[in-house]
């Protein structure tokens, strides 16, 4: 048959795609307008026309380099990561190969798809490629122990939402619509079994590797993070805080938060015994109505200052959202941007509703904003992305403790990854809602561990008397305590030579909550927070000794105490708790009618009275008494004590903050975080307790100058007049911060003689001192005269300038 085609320009092309896969070109002939071809007619043909000139045309974008992922060795730690943050996820994978011997695998994403999908973004390629690494290792040691998916991925493939940065691409339920179904899951890329689905409820597959998603957006928060996660591990870390975890309960549902809470106590306690527990259950505190409703402003101040003094887990149970943890904002943006705990990083635990929905590009979450937006907050969250449900929480929440707490025989403990992959599989094996189990996800780096004390520190004896279980400990009594550290298996370090720090706690005892809200009933709960010592020693080849006294003011009800124990040495450290003394009974009494000696200052020890501050001021202050600082908080109104303006109505109790001097059961200090203040002047009233109950006070003027806005104060040099050289001394209110300072000296005609440029650095607001020898810039010494000083510190595009005279004779 011959077909004709019309209007055509000569230079078409006539294929026939019949056998799409076998397309054959057929031969045309043009003439004027009309072109023609034949092709036999036994069947039907398909046919297509068109000008080649009309084609599209690829576009070079770049060439790509030789790969071949798939000739691989094993490993255990899988990095994933986009191009943008390379130089970031390479510092932590080589950190890992040091510091763990781990043998790293580090990709980008292009890399993964030009292998597993033809170039095209897709999740399923980093699933194929970790499974490609988990089917070559034979053997279960071969096998990939960690994923980390280093980089935000979101919901939004295609580019079409504001702000979003899909750097490393997420799975995304199929139900989109349902708030309680849709959930994004890193569990999808750990399903590496071949009948594995992670659509699959009823079984649900078990995960083969521990995940974990840095969900960095940009490469300066894959910086922050990479940093927070080093130096965690440096012994600048080290610290009682160790032995320290906070749980924070809700007010609401019938106490049903805080019976979670309560239940998950008794997992700690069985599990690992050496966790000291504080109680932060919102419901024991005073609500205080407002415009926006209900707040527990107290409640805010006791996180804070938790997280200040330092706890290696926070656990939340109860409601929340991305913008903060309960209805009254326990935990906000307010309060992440006041905590101020560099060295002492915790695992936020978050039992409640998407606070970290990483994959919705229009939420800035709080729990992205603890992990990364600076040097403090968390340096990892197990939490969730979608609306969860508050029964199976719990039960997710509970696996997860009683898993990552317990220690192996030799006194080793899982990782972060790892210990999410057991308690999830557990909960999967036990307890038949996978959906929400797949809503917890960890925001961390999967392969490290939570800085457990490798070591064990033992109680051996008290007044050279072994422990009987039978022994009590009296009021006002003296008592020597000696004890050892020893490694796993129960061998003393003999080269052990470090501090102990020792805290002996009171029996427990009952709290009753106060029934703020209608449907939560008031009940009590038991707490063991009442210090009656706390100090350090020096152990000397892995042994200690130290004296203490015992307060007055006791729970003279017979119980048991608990010491707590944390040592270093600067390189290692242990941990330890005892509870085989009981507590009761009084000793001879003490003579001593003199109260305790009291220092204060502000930032650091610098601070001079009535000098200037920022908004966010740390107190600090030395302690001293013959007979002991009383700590306990048995007797009324007996505890350490700040009161700011005035207020008695809001009096801070200090006791928890106090931490005795090396050898010395006499004297300590006590480094509180105060709250927000406003600019002004303000007055401080500190008032402390010996363990005989005589107590003294005094008083700490400052003023608060708004951090906003640079202010140079109290200017002066000394001496003046000089011959030799003077200090040029001001105060300023840019706490750690490396300032620019400028200095230019002027004759009284105006002629500039002199300039200094230095960069200081402080701790706190206080006194910046800088030195002059009364030279000029040729080291020339300059005639007597009186000079002009002129001192500028430059911040960004803004100067802050403050002058003043001196006389050189």
């Amino acid at each position: 048959a011959q077909y004709t085609l019309s209007n055509t320009s000569g230079t078409e092309s006539v294929w026939d795609i019949t056998d799409p896969f076998q397309p054959i070109q057929i031969t045309t002939l043009h003439a004027g307008t009309q072109a023609t071809f034949q092709q036999e007619a036994s069947r039907l043909h398909e046919f297509a026309a068109f000008t080649p000139a009309d084609l599209y045309q690829p576009v070079l974008l770049g060439k790509i380099n030789n790969q071949d992922l798939h000739n691989s060795s094993p490993a255990d730690y899988l990095v994933v990561t986009s191009p943008e943050l390379l130089p970031q996820a390479q510092r932590l994978a080589q950190w890992h190969t040091m510091q763990d011997g781990f043998k790293t695998v580090l990709v980008t994403t292009d890399q993964i798809y030009n292998e597993f999908s033809g170039g095209s973004p897709d999740p399923t390629a980093i699933r194929d490629f970790v499974k490609m690494y988990y089917d070559k290792g034979i053997a279960a040691a071969s096998k990939p122990r960690f994923l980390l998916l280093f980089g935000n991925g979101t919901y939004d493939y295609k580019y079409r939402a504001a702000n979003n940065t899909n750097l490393v691409p997420t799975y995304q339920t199929v139900q989109s619509f349902d708030p309680l179904i849709s959930h994004t899951s890193d569990d999808f890329f750990g399903l590496l079994d071949n009948n594995d689905d992670v659509n699959f409820v009823a079984p649900a597959g078990l995960l083969d590797i521990g995940i974990g998603r840095i969900p960095a957006r940009n490469p300066a928060e894959a910086t922050t993070m990479v940093n927070k996660i080093i130096h965690y591990h440096d012994t600048a870390s080290f610290g009682g805080w160790r032995n320290q975890a906070v749980f924070i309960a809700d007010d609401k549902d019938g106490n049903l938060h805080l019976s979670d809470a309560e239940s998950l106590n008794v997992a700690v306690n069985s599990t690992n015994s050496r966790i000291n527990q504080e109680k932060i259950y919102l419901d024991a505190f005073p609500l205080v109505s407002g415009n926006g409703g209900g707040r527990y402003p107290a409640v805010n101040e006791a996180i804070v200052n938790a997280v200040f003094n330092g706890k290696l887990i926070v656990n939340y149970s109860g409601h929340g959202n991305y913008l903060r943890l309960s209805e009254e904002a326990v935990i906000s943006a307010t309060e992440v941007k006041r905590f101020n705990n560099p060295d002492k990083l915790p695992l936020f635990i978050t039992a409640s509703c998407d606070f970290a929905p990483y994959d919705d590009p229009s939420k800035q979450s709080l729990g992205s904003s603890l992990l990364m937006d600076n040097a403090n907050g968390a340096i990892a969250l197990m939490t969730t992305t979608r609306v969860v449900f508050a029964y199976s929480n719990r039960i997710m929440n509970d696996n997860y403790l009683r898993i990552a707490l317990k220690p192996s025989p030799s006194g080793q403990y899982l990782t972060l990854g790892e210990a999410v992959m057991a308690a999830k599989n557990e909960t999967y094996q036990s307890f038949g809602d996978v959906f929400n189990n797949r809503k917890f996800t960890l925001l961390g780096d999967p392969a490290m561990r939570l800085a457990f004390p490798k070591n064990q520190v033992q109680l051996t004896a008290i007044n050279g008397q072994t422990v009987t279980g039978k022994d009590s400990l009296q009021a006002l009594g003296k008592y020597q305590v000696s004890g050892k550290i020893t490694d796993g298996s129960g061998n003393t370090l003999t080269n052990f030579q470090g501090v102990v720090e020792t805290v002996l706690y009171d029996k427990a005892q009952s709290v009753k909550t106060l029934g703020n809200d209608a449907a939560s009933p008031v009940t009590s709960f038991q707490v063991q927070n009442s210090i009656l010592y706390k100090g350090r020693a020096t152990v000397k080849n892995g042994i200690f000794q130290f004296s203490m006294i015992l307060p007055k003011d006791i729970n003279y009800q017979p119980g048991k105490g608990r010491f707590s124990f944390y040592a270093t040495d600067g390189k290692r450290d242990a941990g330890g708790a005892d509870t085989n003394y009981i507590i009761a009974g009084l000793a001879p009494a003490l003579t001593d009618n003199q109260g305790p000696v009291i220092k204060a200052w502000l930032n650091d020890t610098a601070f001079k009275k009535g000098g200037l501050t920022h908004e966010n001021p740390v107190l600090l202050l030395d302690l001293a008494d013959s007979s002991g600082i009383n700590v306990s908080g048995a007797g009324i109104g007996h505890d350490i004590t700040t009161v700011i303006d005035g207020n008695e109505r809001n009096v801070l109790v200090l006791n928890g903050y106090y931490t005795g001097l090396l050898d010395d059961y006499q004297r300590g200090t006590v480094r509180y975080q105060l709250p927000t203040m406003s600019p002004g002047k303000h007055q401080i009233r500190i008032k402390a307790w010996d363990l005989a109950n005589n107590s003294s006070q005094t008083l700490l003027d400052f003023e608060v100058a708004n951090q906003e806005k640079s202010v140079i104060q109290k200017l002066m040099n000394y001496p003046n007049p000089f011959t030799d050289k003077t200090t040029i001394s001001f105060e300023h209110n840019q706490p750690n911060t490396q300032l620019p300072v400028e200095i230019a000296i002027y004759s009284s005609s105006g002629q500039l003689v002199k300039t200094i440029r230095k960069t200081v650095f402080t701790a706190g607001t206080r006194n910046c001192e800088i030195q002059w020898d009364g030279t000029n810039e040729n080291g020339q010494k300059l005639k007597k005269a009186i000079y002009i000083y002129r001192v500028v510190i430059t911040l960004g595009e803004h100067k802050y300038v403050s002058a003043g005279q001196m006389i050189l004779y």
